[in-house]
């Protein structure tokens, strides 16, 4: 079968083990600003990642779901991918003007909350936004690249971003005295990082003859915008939904809890952060190869088996958190060993939520979006049910709600993807 080829076995291992090393770098210099960074400047480094995290999300509105089933079986035709892409992505650019509206009033809301001010923290936030707009068009370059078949490219860039975030947040954390500006030093250090990596990428465009590509004629970019449309008009409300349940703990506790508490889910699910090597193996080689596969039994069975193995190697994950817990912790420093006891919950809800982003992915792979907008009432009921019996007055019931919420969606996309393989299953056997 094809998930089992001596190419794609040579691809999964040359792409996860460079994904693993990213993450563990990664992993590495999150770990060490849990550790050195100030408590009260680590909860404020949570608050303004979710933000960046929710203005990323509100960009996407199903719309990043679009390019694969865009471009279809037509992935060695570079102006036909450069230019659907851009279509794509053209939509992502306005919608971040809309992310400024919705997500700004929150941050002053929530920096008012919790105190924070000063030069240090207004620095902070201005490295996010620089941030922000370098990483839409990071991923811009990314997607192109991943269906044109570059995928050395993009591991030698993954590479040398996180060698040199590493790299950066070290120095930041070591050279640099510890004062209010450290929180800027430390979110610059990943602006630097997408920097890099943004002109490594943009240097790969003109070396293979991407750069320059004229935009799709009037009749092909009309097309494309009506298959867009198609594509992502079922998403709209389910993927703003989904974005938002993504940072739904913080973005509780930033609201409601104090700032000892937002530190602490932060850091919890720093440590859990070490599952995404899954996701992001799954988004370079399995994706792809899901979305231009023929409908018939090799497409079924490559989905039953991606899933089986992804639950299960996620599980042996969660299994170690549940069983040792005071091992991980030790990663986290002193200041929250008291946690241990509820680090499984952390780990339960990224797997949770991880599986759902995993089975959704599989579905709008194939450009199958129905149905998706009921998840919202399903989520919200139980979401007001758990708040009701349980509520968020310490740190277990705010990881519990994050729990429900996660088991929520999982559940329902994965009864969605049950619901299109029966389908499937039916048009094949017909």
């Amino acid at each position: 079968m094809i998930l089992f080829s001596r190419q794609r076995i040579r691809q999964i291992l040359m792409v996860g083990g460079v994904e693993s090393l990213g993450v563990i770098l990664g992993g590495v210099a999150g770990l060490l600003i849990v550790n050195f960074l100030p408590k009260e400047q680590y909860a404020a480094y949570t608050f303004l990642i979710t933000c960046m995290t929710l203005m990323l999300g509100i960009t996407d509105t199903g719309l990043a779901h679009c390019c694969l089933p865009l471009v279809g079986q037509r992935t060695t035709d570079v102006p036909w991918v450069v230019g659907a892409c851009r279509q794509v992505f053209r939509k992502r650019g306005w919608l971040l003007a809309a992310s400024f509206l919705i997500v700004v009033p929150y941050w002053i809301f929530s920096s008012r909350q919790h105190g924070w001010s000063g030069g240090g923290y207004w620095l902070a936030s201005a490295v996010v936004v620089l941030a922000l707009l370098m990483t839409l068009r990071e991923h811009y370059a990314q997607v192109v690249l991943l269906i044109l078949g570059h995928i050395g490219t993009l591991n030698r860039t993954a590479f040398m971003v996180h060698g040199v975030r590493m790299s950066m947040v070290a120095a930041a954390l070591f050279l640099l005295p510890t004062s209010a500006y450290s929180l800027a030093a430390v979110l610059g250090a990943a602006a630097v990082a997408s920097f890099a990596g943004l002109t490594l990428l943009q240097r790969s465009f003109k070396a293979n003859g991407i750069a320059g590509q004229p935009p799709l004629p009037p009749e092909q970019a009309a097309a494309a915008d009506r298959e867009i449309f198609r594509i992502a008009k079922p998403l709209v409300l389910p993927a703003i939904f989904y974005q938002f349940q993504g940072v739904i703990t913080v973005f509780i506790v930033s609201l409601f809890g104090t700032s000892a508490m937002l530190a602490e889910v932060g850091a919890l699910g720093r440590i859990a952060m070490m599952l995404v090597v899954f996701d992001r193996v799954a988004a370079m080689l399995l994706f792809p190869v899901i979305a231009r596969a023929p409908d018939g039994e090799r497409l079924a069975t490559m989905v039953v088996r991606a899933h089986l193995a992804y639950v299960g190697i996620m599980s042996v994950v969660f299994l170690s958190a549940l069983l040792l817990p005071d091992y991980w912790i030790l990663l986290l420093g002193k200041q929250y060993a008291a946690q241990a006891p509820v680090l499984w919950m952390a780990f339960l809800s990224t797997l949770l939520m991880n599986s759902a982003g995993f089975a959704f992915s599989t579905l709008v792979s194939r450009g199958h979006t129905v149905r998706q907008t009921y998840i919202i009432p399903f989520v919200l009921l139980v979401q007001v049910s758990y708040l009701a019996v349980f509520g968020v007055a310490d740190l277990r019931a705010v990881l519990g709600f994050g729990v429900a919420t996660c088991m929520s969606n999982a559940l329902y996309q994965y009864a969605m993807l049950i619901h299109w393989f029966r389908h499937h299953k039916a048009l094949r056997d017909a």
